[in-house]
């Protein structure tokens, strides 16, 4: 790869370096001459681009104020690389919502370090610039909070520091006290403070006060007889770890998830919370829901408004721990309204427990990020799902099995192409036409046995993505059996023309339960209702007709 680079500061050249290198499978088949110059633009991380290509020398001109918009601004250039245009690129572009990123938030095993190095890298290239570590079930963050961190945690922390600063994101380490803080107690406020303060020494600037999921009284006689509420001592407390860390820093970032972080945006704890909290500290809110539905601009400002500051979103969307761990959800955001930046700080993905699984909904949600107006979600699911999986016979399987499981709290249908054969096979009995009916189905079901096939394969080009979801391949696979038990057990039922009604054999309701516990002996969700619920009707249907 030869490369030429002028006019970029050491930081906007190491952003340059480090993208070239990730994506040098495109980028090195081109000679690169990149040049930076300085360009005011509304977004502090906007950027003004223009590119052109002549066979394989390509010619680069960035403008940015801030040094990582080079890297937004290489991440369109990669884009109109993929396009193979001849055409020259003009752009001008910036960023909607100013924080913008992941927090690992989620009960269960925890991301392990690689993936979260690898998953720095992949947030950069969504137009990301933040990653909260938060995870609850680790030790260090909810229960072991008072000790230092440890030359382990400190190793792993300098490497995804300085992986964020090469790809411009923020990581930001969290400490979640509530469950045993005494916050009438300096030397409680003191552990959190040594903490930030470790990090603060390897080139962190964000940090992470997290109060939520803990008991809403306060526990110990000292805060009782100090506070008059839990939000005053959540202030009271926040308060002197703010004190402490921006006078070292005055760029220093401080986040606070608060007790009650969803709901209307005006309850009372929240109110008192705001009023006393410091004004540069970020509150974090889920809106109406713990997993909201919708996000929309009138509660953000009711948030607002009651808060004395503008929302940080905790989305939980992907996320899929505690009962929802049976469910994969791939489907792009939904729900989240256009405007919603001009009265928010920033927004936040949990994502689910497995790390590959969760990159395409994340790349959805930095799509949505970066302009919550141009935002469409099926465009911007079928653009990443290209993006991410470059193996076109292997992007084709993951497409069908993936839209199995395309239903989330934030709606959707979860299986939209399954609904559709269902509609034609069911159109074919109603009719009385039980080969075509059979024939849907029995196609079906051998496209999902191929497909699982393809990836389960050993040479499956994505073999991380493949164990993570194994168990979903197998549900899969289950489904496509199901298929095809239900095509051949219609080819045993007749059509009585003048009652308009399937006739089956004697043992018809027995057939039909036996493949619905087939199918039902994965646990996993897959399908949504659209393989049981016709099944379920059909039995119910021929018993009522015996």
């Amino acid at each position: 790869m030869n490369i030429q680079v002028s006019g970029a500061s050491a930081h906007q050249a190491g952003y340059i370096d480090a993208f070239l290198q990730r994506h040098v499978d495109i980028t090195g088949q081109y000679q690169m001459l990149i040049s930076v110059h300085n360009f005011r633009h509304a977004s502090v991380e906007g950027f003004e681009l223009r590119a052109q290509r002549q066979e394989n020398i390509v010619t680069v001109e960035i403008g940015v104020t801030l040094d990582r918009a080079v890297r937004y601004a290489l991440n369109a250039v990669l884009d109109w690389l993929r396009l193979d245009s001849q055409q020259p690129l003009e752009l001008t572009d910036g960023p909607h919502f100013p924080i913008r990123g992941v927090v690992e938030g989620f009960y269960g095993k925890p991301w392990s370090h690689a993936q979260r190095l690898k998953g720095i890298e992949f947030f950069a290239d969504f137009g990301m610039n933040t990653y909260f570590l938060a995870p609850k079930d680790d030790p260090l963050q909810r229960f072991n909070w008072r000790s230092p961190f440890g030359v382990e945690f400190l190793v792993t922390a300098k490497e995804l520091i300085e992986r964020g600063n090469v790809h411009g994101v923020d990581f930001v380490a969290c400490v979640s006290p509530g469950l045993s803080v005494q916050y009438s107690d300096q030397g409680d406020v003191d552990a959190v403070v040594t903490r930030f303060k470790q990090l603060m020494e390897l080139g962190a600037v964000h940090f992470g006060l997290l109060w939520d999921d803990i008991a809403w009284e306060l526990q110990h006689p000292e805060d009782i007889a100090r506070y008059a509420t839990t939000a005053q001592a959540h202030a009271d407390f926040t308060n002197k770890v703010w004190n402490a860390i921006s006078a070292d820093n005055n760029k220093v970032q401080l986040t606070v998830c608060p007790m009650q972080y969803s709901g209307r945006g005006n309850e009372p704890y929240l109110v008192d919370l705001g009023r006393e909290l410091k004004s540069r500290i970020n509150l974090m809110w889920t809106g109406r829901q713990i997993c909201s539905e919708y996000l929309d601009v009138s509660d953000a400002v009711i948030f607002e408004r009651s808060a004395l500051r503008p929302a940080l979103y905790w989305d939980n969307f992907p996320v899929n721990d505690g009962s929802l761990q049976k469910s994969l959800f791939i489907a792009p955001l939904r729900g989240r309204e256009k405007g919603l930046h001009k009265y928010s700080a920033g927004l936040l993905s949990n994502p689910m427990l497995q790390f590959e699984a969760s990159l395409l909904p994340l790349a959805t949600i930095g799509d949505y990020l970066w302009n919550t107006e141009r935002y469409d979600a099926e465009i911007s699911w079928e653009k990443n799902l290209i993006k991410l999986y470059p193996s076109e016979s292997a992007r084709a399987s993951l497409r069908a099995m993936y839209r199995t499981s395309m239903g989330s709290c934030v709606g959707g249908d979860p299986a939209p192409d399954l609904r559709q054969v269902f509609r034609a096979g069911v159109t074919a009995w109603r009719a009385g036409d039980m080969t075509l009916a059979a024939e849907v189905f029995r196609a079906e079901g051998e496209s999902i046995k191929n497909h699982y096939k393809v990836l389960t394969a050993l040479d499956f080009s994505y073999p991380e993505l493949a164990q993570e979801i194994s168990e979903w391949l197998e549900k899969y696979l289950l489904g496509g059996e199901t298929l095809q038990g239900l095509a051949d057990f219609l080819l045993t039922c007749s059509f009585d023309a003048e009652n308009k009604s399937i006739v089956g054999p004697n043992d018809s309701e027995e057939t039909l339960r036996g493949l619905i516990q087939r199918l039902d002996e994965s646990q996993k969700h897959l399908f949504g209702d659209q393989i049981e619920g016709p099944l379920n009707e059909l039995a119910a249907e021929l018993k009522s007709h015996k």
